[in-house]
């Protein structure tokens, strides 16, 4: 394991973000991982960007804590059909790299990790000088969350895994009515 993956696997074990590392058969949406039911997996002779890591775990960090267990595989087509909603989802993937961006500053690696060349559909570049630049992009969501710092704000985060849920319940009685 190179020393990259080492610090970032450090990490989920400080913030208690579950993660296995261990083979992974079959077909994966990025090398060497895989979310299977809201733990990440990680095959270390598989895995091309040590990054991709924590954009993974990012997922699994933001989830509505009601849904982080059924986490599994392709989380957009299996939480459609868990029911989830396709917006709430698509927050999640930006809050899942303004995460990822807090963490990699967090553990002190760069930048350059989460937004290795020829990802994020050609828009690497784009989004890595929006987060160095004080742009915001998913952070909203986190704050939204009680995830960063309310005092100094985003990249400083007080929660790495979300404890909210995106929509409160109603009390019985309103519900009923």
């Amino acid at each position: 394991m190179d020393q990259d993956t080492r610090i970032i696997c450090d990490f989920l074990s400080n913030i208690n973000l579950p993660y296995k590392l261990c083979p992974i058969a079959g077909k994966c949406f990025l090398p060497g991982l895989q979310i299977n039911y809201g733990v990440l997996h990680i095959d270390i002779d598989k895995l091309v960007c040590a990054g991709d890591i924590l954009h993974e775990a990012g997922h699994i960090a933001v989830c509505e804590p009601i849904y982080r267990d059924q986490l599994h595989q392709d989380v957009y087509k299996n939480g459609l059909k868990n029911g989830r909603e396709k917006q709430a989802m698509e927050g999640e993937e930006m809050a899942a790299t303004a995460w990822s961006v807090a963490a990699i500053w967090h553990i002190g690696l760069p930048i350059d990790l989460i937004f290795p060349e020829n990802t994020y559909q050609g828009m690497q570049q784009s989004l890595k000088e929006n987060f160095e630049n004080g742009g915001v992009f998913g952070d909203p969501l986190l704050t939204a969350w009680d995830m960063t710092c309310p005092e100094k704000g985003f990249p400083k985060m007080t929660n790495w895994v979300r404890e909210i849920r995106w929509v409160t319940e109603l009390p019985q009685q309103l519900a009923e009515a």
